[in-house]
Formats: structure tokens, C-alpha cells, sequence
């Protein structure tokens, strides 16, 4: 019995584990866990893998980054861990998944390695365009090829007015038309009335209602204005001419000893005498006549020569000086002839003088008055004769482009806004500011002072600056915010073109073209500075410079010709220009691919559109001079229209970024850190930012003829807005192919 009761005292001692918190002790498991694999590659796609949990006790499982999950994330037991992950748009990237007891035991962790993305096509998504037009893009119209409204074959107002939703579907915020103003020349730079439409190409009603639609649709109006010379029909040079008392004698520089009297007008300082700049005009009413003779035949040695004719053929002989003030041909007359007074040999460069009204017949010993571009004249006879010219007065004048462009005067610059002229002529500007014009193209801006070949650039700037501020006052009363646009063709190097700045808001940069050039010929790291310094040094000499940027125009060979037709070449330099800094300018038929040069005439880099594939084109200004094997059914505006990888397309695709973002139309041009002119490395690589109020965009051309691979470590790639050509990214590398360009939103 006592046996007994110390076994059960023994039993309840070992049952409270001998401890002295009387706790009973529990057998327990040993934790234990377990992966198939401690290592998961994933494509870029991110396809579910699976990795296999054996474990004896509840656990937990943590990812390390948030694109790669687990499911499930805890358990009692054994499972099958699904592993996904998000679509790698980027470089290659890892991620660590641990698995544990819950008392953390015995973790056991797998690493997951997602591949970095393969090559993916570059697909801009462009936000949509609000509707605001920003660009500042400027399409330059030759009005008398342009559009004919009336089938007369004449290009005119009406024919663009007819055509300004394709402009607005171009993008363009401003037509530059060119000159409007009555004149003796297709071309309209010679201009005989400042204050009237030429009514080859309409009436001002025509005008207004150009001024009026194109402002409905956000297009300005600039006209193209000559304030170095007039043409020869001007009245006001006629008169000039024939009366020597008259105030128009003052509009020109009038003299009959250009040599010794030319520093004698005061717009003429600093200016250097060259005699082919002067011209020689009859002053007065010469007079014609003819008598009987029997003196010797004569063919004498002035530039004046009797020109005549009959239904055999032409003939010509040259007026004798008899010293007298006369000057005289002998000559043999057998029936009717006709005949005209020429001052020189070649129609070309001189004046005609002839009958006043019409045929006219001349009197026997009767004085016969010529009229400057007068009519035929006829002479009946059967003997020898003397025709005589008499009350030949002659003066020179300064024309430095030519006779019929007699040069203006300004008088005493620091003065010129007092000046009888240059108040006429500020009174037509004042006319058609009022009327809703926007600005002025302002012709051969550094000879308004000077000549051809020697010029003034000081007092050229100085009398720019009171013209411009003469309409920008006009315009300012109109009521219309802002200023006055007006650029000037002042066709200088950059050194010298930069001071014209100080006279009005915009030059044209001549030397962009050369440049833009360059890089398309695979030497485009530089363009970028060299494209922010021309902007930058305009803006050191005025606030409110506007830099114009242009390819070509109507006075150089087609771009497309300097180009050798290269149509991927042409689609570059759009996307260049369009992408860049500045003002930047179209002129007519670029963005149809339109070629031609010079060498057979200016009309040939003056081409009419080609509206439709099939029908006519407004050449009758251009005399015939047109390039028909160019026009054909693919170049035209409604082929280009309908295929979406052409030219004209591609103008529209820029223009309308242009338009939608601030940043590219009116921000600040800055070279990239990496691509740049000091990387030689990249020579065919023009890259910059453009940004304005916090908005940036990244802009990179390959002109290349093969595809760079270029590394953007510190840009974002990921949201293209344009792409001209082949691009593709792989993490953040941009493959960009040949000639192409991409635009991305930073």
C-alpha cells in the first residue's frame, strides 16, 4: 500500500515536468519547407511560371517589388505557387519572393528575373489638337499661279480664298501674298499704284473678302511690300520725269551727272558710285521728223536706234550725234514702213518710244511727239530720207535692279518720316492695315540705302525702325492686340543680318537653309546650336525677334533640286523645320516635292499648283515657262492628299504637333546633354528639347542613311507623340532608322 502511494506522488511530480511553472510538456513537429527552384526567369510579357511548396507547417510568402505577385500569399501545407508579373517595358529586372513558418524559422526565398523587353516599335499617340492655332507657320503664295478662279488662266485672289481650307488643313497661320499692287510685270515688284489691287488678279472687294475668310479660319494676311524702288509706269516717276518742276521729281534720285551729283542726296551716305546702277531717261517730249535728203547714207554709234520694218523683215540703224542737240539717221524708204524709237539695242533693258494714241502716221518735214512705250508708228516714201530727234532731254536715274525699277527717295534718313515719299507710301500701308492686313513682307531691305552692290546697313536699320513703327502705330488704332508683323529680305550673312533687328521684328535667315543642308547630309550634330545661336543672337538685339526660317523661295533653285529629288531627304527637312525653333516659312509647291532651278528663268521656280490629277494649272503669268514632266497626276494635291505616306502629308502631321504643342511652336530651343555638337561620335544626329512653362519635348533626327542605336539614360521614351521613318526601343535605347525622326513628350 505504501508502494503504491509514492508511485502516484512520482507520477504527478513528472506530469508537471519537475518545472516550477507546473507547465505539462507537449511533444511538437519540426518545422520544414521546401521550393522546387530558388531561381524563375520570366519573359517580358510576364507569363505565369510555377513553383512547388512542400511544407509540414502554416506559412506566409512577401514579394520584394510590386510588379511581381504570388498567388496565394499563406497556407497550412503544400501548394502550388502561380508567379506573375507585369509587362516589362524596360530594361531586365529582379525580385525576391521569401517564404516562411510563422515563426520564421526556416525561411526559403526564390529569386524571379524578368527579360527586358525585345525591340517595340515606336507608336506616337499624340494628344488631341484643342483647336488653337499656334504654330506660326507662314505658306508663301504666288498669287498669279496659285489657284485660277475664273479660267482665264491667271492665278488670283479668289483662287486662294477658294483654297483655304487646304491651308488650314496644312496647318499655316499666315500667308505672305505676293505683291498685289498694279505693275507692268507678271511677278508685280515693279508697282505702279501702292493703293490698288492689279485687276489681273481681282478688286479689293476680292481682297476683303480674302482678309475676312482667312480670319474665321486663324490665318493671318501679310502682304508683300517694295519700298526700295517703283516701277517705271508709276505716274508719279513719269511725271518725274517729263516735269522737271514737279515734287515727284523728289521721290527718286533724278540727276543729269550721277558721278559728280549721286553724295549729293542725303539716303545715298556711305554709298559707292557704280555707273551700271544708273539709267538714262529722256526728260520731256522728244520729237521725230523726217525731211528729204540727199545727204550719205548714215549708221552712227548711239545706244538710240531707229528700229522699223516691213512685211519683208526688221531692220535697225543707230541715230549720229550732229551737235546740236539732234541726233539723226539717213536712211532709204521704197513704200510704208513701220517704225519705233528704241534708246538701246536690246527690248530687254531699254524704253520704246512711239506714237501717243495708237498707229499713227508721220507728215512729211512735220514734227511727230514720241510717247514713252507709245505705239506703231508709220512712214510712207520713195527716196532717201533723214529722220531726225529732236528736244531728246535727257537725265539718269538710280534703278539698281534695273530700269524698270526706278529706286525711291527717302531723303535725309534720321529724318525720312517727314519725307513726301515715304509718307505716300506709309499712307497705302495704312490702307490696307485697315482693311485687316497682319503684317508685311518687306522686299530688298538692304538696298533701300544704297545700290546693288553698295549699301548702307545703319541707315538701312534706321529707316526700317521708323517704318515699322509708322504701321505698328496704324495698326495698334485698329484696335487688334499685339503688333504688326513684318519681315524683311535683308540677304546677308548672319554677322551683318542680325543688326536688321534693330529696325523691324523678323529677318530671314539665309543661311538656315545651307545649314539645314548639312545635316541632312549627315552632318546634323551642330544644327541644333547653330539653329538656338541664330534665335538667341536675334533676341540679344530685340525682345520681340521672331527668327524666319525658310528653305528656299521665289528667287533661289527649288529645295527639292538642291535635294537631287530625294523625296525621303524632302520629308526630313519638313520634320527639321517644322521641329525647330523660329518662324518657320513654306513656300508654294514644297510640300508637294516640287523641283526646278533657275537656269531656264525664274519662272521655273515659280510653278503653278496642281490641284487635281487631271486639269489645268494657272500658268498664263508665266509666259509657257512651266515644267509640264513635273506636274504630273502623283505630284498633285489630291494624289498627295489620298496617299498617307506622302510629302504633303507629312507637312500636315508636323504642322498640326506644332500646333497642339506650345512647347514646340513657341519654346525655347535647347541641344540635348548627350547628342550634341561636341559629340563627333553622332554626327547624323540633330537632337534637342524644346520646352515652354514646364512643358518639354525631346526631338531626335537620324539623317543617316543607316539605323543608330542612341542610349537615352535620363529621358523618358515613353510617350511618343511623332514619328517620321522606323523607330523601335529596347529599355531605353531608341533605335532610329534612316532619315528618321521621332518626337516624344517628356
Amino acid at each position: 500500500m505504501k508502494r503504491l502511494l509514492l508511485l502516484a506522488v512520482l507520477f504527478a511530480a513528472f506530469a508537471c515536468g519537475g518545472s516550477n511553472n507546473n507547465e505539462p510538456v507537449v511533444p511538437s513537429t519540426v518545422p520544414s519547407i521546401s521550393l522546387s527552384t530558388t531561381q524563375v526567369t520570366m519573359d517580358a510579357a510576364g507569363t505565369a511560371q510555377s513553383v512547388t511548396l512542400s511544407s509540414n507547417v502554416p506559412w506566409s510568402a512577401t514579394v520584394s517589388e510590386s510588379w511581381l505577385s504570388v498567388s496565394p500569399l499563406s497556407g497550412s501545407g503544400n501548394a502550388t505557387l502561380t508567379v506573375s508579373a507585369q509587362a516589362n517595358e524596360g530594361p531586365s529586372r529582379s525580385a525576391t519572393v521569401t517564404v516562411k513558418d510563422n515563426e520564421g524559422k526556416v525561411p526559403r526565398s526564390f529569386n524571379v528575373t524578368q527579360n527586358e523587353v525585345g525591340p517595340k516599335p515606336v507608336t506616337p499617340n499624340p494628344p488631341s489638337f484643342d483647336g488653337k492655332k499656334r504654330s506660326g507657320l507662314t505658306y508663301q503664295v504666288l498669287v498669279y499661279s496659285f489657284a485660277d478662279s475664273d479660267g482665264d488662266g491667271w492665278g488670283d485672289i479668289k483662287g486662294v480664298t477658294q483654297h483655304l481650307d487646304y491651308l488650314d488643313e496644312l496647318g499655316v497661320t499666315a500667308l505672305w501674298l505676293s505683291p498685289l499692287h498694279p505693275s507692268d510685270s507678271y511677278h508685280g515688284y515693279d508697282v505702279t499704284d501702292y493703293n490698288a489691287i492689279n485687276p489681273k488678279l481681282g478688286t479689293e472687294a476680292d481682297f476683303q473678302d480674302l482678309l475676312d475668310k482667312a480670319r474665321a479660319r486663324g490665318i493671318h494676311i501679310y502682304m508683300d511690300y517694295v519700298l526700295n524702288h517703283s516701277g517705271k509706269g508709276h505716274p508719279w516717276f513719269k511725271e518725274a520725269l517729263s516735269d522737271p518742276t514737279s515734287p515727284y521729281r523728289n521721290y527718286y534720285f533724278i540727276t543729269s551727272n550721277p558721278a559728280s551729283d549721286y553724295s549729293s542726296f542725303p539716303m545715298l551716305a556711305g554709298y559707292s558710285y557704280n555707273s551700271g546702277e544708273w539709267k538714262l531717261a529722256i526728260s520731256g517730249t522728244p520729237k521725230i521728223t523726217v525731211t528729204a535728203t540727199d545727204e550719205a547714207l548714215t549708221n552712227g554709234t548711239l545706244d538710240w536706234n531707229l528700229y522699223w520694218w516691213t512685211s519683208q523683215g526688221a531692220n535697225e540703224t543707230r541715230f549720229a550725234d550732229n551737235g546740236d542737240g539732234t541726233y539723226s539717221v539717213v536712211m532709204n524708204v521704197n513704200g510704208t514702213i513701220g517704225l519705233l524709237v528704241r534708246k538701246y539695242m536690246n527690248w530687254d533693258t531699254g524704253s520704246k518710244f512711239g506714237a501717243k494714241s495708237g498707229a499713227s502716221t508721220i507728215t512729211l518735214g512735220t514734227p511727230f511727239e514720241l510717247a514713252a512705250d507709245g505705239g506703231d508708228i508709220s512712214f510712207t516714201g520713195n527716196g532717201r530720207y533723214k529722220f531726225t530727234l529732236s528736244d531728246v532731254n535727257t537725265v539718269n536715274f538710280m534703278a539698281a535692279f534695273g530700269e524698270w525699277m526706278p529706286d525711291l527717295n527717302y531723303g535725309a534718313v534720321a529724318s525720312a518720316e517727314t519725307n513726301d515719299c515715304f509718307k505716300a507710301i506709309a499712307a497705302s500701308a495704312d490702307k490696307w492695315i485697315q482693311m485687316g492686313v497682319d503684317g508685311f513682307r518687306l522686299d530688298a531691305v538692304k538696298h533701300i540705302c544704297g545700290g546693288m552692290y553698295s549699301f548702307n546697313n545703319t541707315s538701312n536699320q534706321t529707316l526700317l525702325d521708323k517704318w515699322y513703327q509708322r504701321c505698328n502705330l496704324t495698326y495698334k488704332q485698329t484696335g487688334r492686340s499685339g503688333d504688326l508683323f513684318m519681315v524683311g529680305e535683308a540677304w546677308l550673312d548672319h554677322d551683318q543680318e542680325r543688326y536688321y533687328y534693330k529696325g523691324i521684328p523678323s529677318c530671314f535667315e539665309f543661311e538656315y537653309w545651307g545649314k539645314l543642308k548639312n545635316a541632312l547630309g549627315g552632318s546634323a550634330n551642330t544644327y541644333a546650336r547653330d539653329v538656338a545661336g541664330y534665335i538667341l543672337s536675334h533676341k540679344m538685339v530685340r525682345d520681340d525677334a521672331q527668327t524666319s526660317l525658310f528653305m528656299t523661295n521665289h528667287d533661289q533653285d527649288r529645295a527639292a533640286s538642291d535635294l537631287n529629288k530625294n523625296v525621303a531627304k524632302e520629308k526630313q527637312a519638313a520634320a527639321i523645320l517644322l521641329t525647330s525653333g523660329g518662324k518657320p516659312f513654306i513656300y508654294q509647291g514644297e510640300e508637294l516635292g516640287y523641283w526646278g532651278t533657275k537656269a531656264g528663268g525664274d519662272e521655273y521656280v515659280r510653278t503653278p499648283m496642281k490641284w487635281n490629277k487631271v486639269g489645268s494649272v494657272a500658268s498664263s503669268a508665266l509666259g509657257g515657262k512651266v515644267d509640264n514632266a513635273m506636274l504630273t497626276e502623283s505630284i498633285s494635291v489630291e494624289a498627295q492628299t489620298a496617299d498617307a505616306s506622302s510629302l504633303l502629308n507629312v507637312y500636315k502631321t508636323f504642322a498640326k504637333l506644332r500646333n497642339t504643342y506650345p512647347a514646340l511652336a513657341e519654346g525655347e530651343m535647347l541641344e540635348h546633354g548627350t547628342y550634341n555638337s561636341s559629340n563627333g561620335s553622332f554626327g547624323s544626329i540633330a537632337c534637342w528639347y524644346m520646352q515652354k512653362d514646364g512643358q518639354k519635348l525631346l526631338v531626335v533626327h537620324n539623317t543617316a542613311a543607316s539605323t543608330k542605336s542612341l542610349a537615352f539614360t535620363a529621358d523618358n521614351l515613353s510617350k511618343p507623340v511623332a514619328l517620321l521613318g522606323e523607330a523601335t526601343i529596347q529599355g531605353q535605347t531608341l533605335n532610329l532608322g534612316a532619315n528618321s525622326s521621332v518626337v516624344f513628350e517628356l
